[in-house]
């Protein structure tokens, strides 16, 4: 027979930049020999008889060894590399005479040193699938193997590539160690921001009340040094008429009852002065569930409480010397009717089977009726049914001798107006006949406060709803699918790239580009469904009536898609990226808005430890999360790319 001169490099694998990079991650190339794999390669070459025993790992453009026995070069080109062609092979690539194979014939490796006439080589996979590289065994004479033969070789291959996959997945648990290191000192970071730097007194309190942490707000509101307060008590600092409140809601934290309580409360400042503050309390536990401390945020409301102090004063004084000229002026009638007419006030006097006896002219102003055409006219009648079956209680109150004020009255024939009403009995011989209706219009007031309500909820950068408006939203999400089986979806979404803009661009720049993602979310999602930042580059959806993981797969696409678009910063252009965690709630589903957060906050970052720029399901879908996730990961492209 004539030598055969021809020989044929292996193809590359068909997911060789996937198996590369696998490799490399690896950590084996180029580093010195082990006695775990040289113990491999001199029972092979013990046990099958054969001069040369390698442990090959197959780079870009070599094949390097990892373990040798043989053979005294410690790589070689791929092109001639007989392992590159036992990359492909599903379990032993055997070529008994490379003389007689076409494909090694003419291989320098065959035709020079180390003359290679018999191959064996079994792939070493990664535990990602790909192969690495192969546990060989190579002869200078033409060989058969015996099925036995074959079997051991493949055992001690299956020895070697255990091995390997023990050290990635070390590899990866480190790394993602490490992850959770850096996010663990991001969070402690922003915690650390939030808490120091807010404009709200801030503490972190232990069980029994001792300040353990304050910031430098709470020390303003309070007149004491961070040093004086954490060898306190918030017991010692709090009015004691206000204590035995919050001391019951502190009780239903620790025993379940409640979540988190807000109230209204007095402190003792260092001075001795009491200061008003909106306290809001959350107990937070540990992993077992078991109390750790309670988080406190105190909101300083003094200003607010001397306002509506001198509101209540200035309603009391009014109401007091309309009484005092009322009571005056019983004989004269028209004297009365003049006063009261040129008071802003709806003026009324009923008696008590409910009929007016007598009301001054506003009422012509607001309902539009002759105040002498409504003497004898039943209440109903004029208030309308619906607002009068509201006031009634505090009509029953009345007539039972007790002065009270009713606010948020909307009357039929003012729909667009506000009113606040007192009711103050009229006794005669100690016997309620009737009362006397005095109404003020709080419009303007009640929208004054609206506003500024709405500018807490807002997110003062972009304009989105904030994390207390989610708060509020999510809690009404949960109870209506929960009693009326209206199911909802939470998208929760962090940017991937921003931090490199943030940095490479300055932080004007960030800004200027969190306004632009804002504004494209609220572009690709429904008028109905809210769109909220959380802080950071932190982003969540609440979408109302979603009950399929398709739709959800749907809307993440979309606002992968649309974050995926180049942004304009000035002549630059900015790339991102978006990871996105969906956690499902459908009727008769009892969960919270911290678990539902959580389960969405997780899948999120299981989404950027898949690739990043793609989307996950949380567990809290229960059976249903395995498989979407298990489709996505099979379609991991086409999901990120879509």
């Amino acid at each position: 027979m004539q030598p055969v001169h021809e020989w044929h490099a292996a193809p590359l694998p068909a997911e060789e930049a996937k198996r590369l990079r696998l490799l490399r991650r690896l950590d084996l190339l180029d580093t010195p020999q082990e006695e775990v794999f040289d113990r491999a390669t001199r029972v092979v070459a013990e046990l099958l008889q054969v001069p040369i025993a390698l442990i090959s790992l197959v780079d870009e453009n070599r094949q390097w060894f990892k373990s040798r026995v043989g053979l005294d070069v410690c790589e070689t080109a791929r092109d001639v590399s007989f392992c590159a062609h036992a990359v492909h092979s599903e379990r032993l690539l055997l070529v008994e005479d490379t003389h007689a194979d076409a494909r090694f014939a003419g291989n320098p490796l065959v035709t020079g040193a180390p003359h290679v006439r018999f191959y064996a080589g079994v792939p070493l996979r990664s535990s990602h699938g790909p192969v690495l590289g192969t546990l060989c065994a190579i002869d200078t004479r033409p060989r058969t193997l015996s099925a036995s033969a074959q079997a051991a070789l493949c055992d001690l291959a299956a020895t070697v590539e255990r091995e390997i996959v023990q050290r990635e997945a070390a590899r990866e648990t480190r790394q993602m160690q490490e992850v959770d290191r850096r996010k663990l000192r991001l969070s402690e970071t922003r915690f650390h921001t939030i808490f120091e730097q807010t404009p709200t007194g801030k503490a972190i309190v232990a069980l029994d009340g001792r300040f353990v942490e304050v910031n430098p707000k709470l020390c303003e509101i309070t007149g004491y040094s961070a040093d004086e307060l954490v060898s306190m008590t918030f017991q010692q600092i709090t009015e004691k008429a206000d204590l035995p409140t919050d001391l019951r809601h502190v009780a239903e934290l620790l025993d379940g009852t409640r979540k988190t309580y807000t109230l209204e409360k007095r402190y003792r400042r260092r001075d001795g002065e009491p200061v008003w503050i909106e306290l809001s309390v959350a107990l937070i536990r540990d992993d077992r569930n078991r109390p750790l401390h309670f988080v406190s945020v105190m909101h300083d409301i003094t200003s607010r409480k001397h306002s509506e102090q001198v509101l209540r004063d200035y309603r009391q004084e009014l109401e007091r010397r309309v009484l005092e000229r009322t009571c005056e002026l019983t004989s004269s009638r028209a004297t009365l009717q003049t006063i009261t007419d040129n008071l802003p006030v709806l003026i009324a006097h009923v008696d008590a089977g409910l009929r007016y006896r007598f009301n001054n002219q506003v009422y012509r102003e607001v309902f539009g009726v002759e105040p002498s055409a409504l003497r004898g006219t039943h209440v109903r009648e004029v208030i309308g049914l619906a607002t009068f079956e509201r006031c009634l209680p505090y009509f029953r109150r009345v007539l039972a001798g007790e002065r009270v004020s009713h606010e948020d009255i909307v009357y039929e024939g003012a729909p667009s107006r506000i009113w606040n009403a007192t009711y103050i009995p009229e006794f005669q011989r100690d016997e309620v006949v009737g009362f006397y209706i005095m109404s003020q219009d709080i419009t303007e007031t009640k929208h004054r406060e609206n506003q500024m309500r709405s500018e807490v909820m807002l997110d003062a950068l972009t304009g989105l709803p904030n994390r207390r408006a989610l708060a509020e939203q999510l809690a009404l999400c949960i109870d209506a699918a929960r009693d009326d089986a209206v199911p909802f979806a939470l998208f929760f979404m962090d940017l991937d790239g921003f931090k490199s803009v943030n940095d490479q661009h300055g932080h004007d720049a960030g800004d200027a580009l969190l306004r632009q993602v804002a504004a494209r979310l609220k572009k690709t999602t429904r008028a109905g469904d809210l769109v909220c930042r959380l802080a950071g580059d932190e982003f969540v959806l609440l979408a109302r009536g979603i009950s399929s993981s398709s739709a959800c797969s749907r809307i993440a696409q979309d606002i992968c898609r649309a974050i995926g678009r180049p942004f304009a910063l000035g002549e630059a252009e900015a790339l991102l990226g978006t990871s996105v965690g969906i956690a499902m709630c459908a009727g008769g589903y009892d969960t919270s808005a911290e678990a539902i957060l959580g389960d969405a906050d997780r899948a999120m970052y299981e989404a950027k430890r898949k690739g990043r720029n793609g989307f996950r399901f949380a567990s809290v879908m229960a059976d249903a999360a395995p498989a979407v996730n298990n489709y996505l990961e099979a379609h991991r492209h086409e999901a990120v790319s879509h």
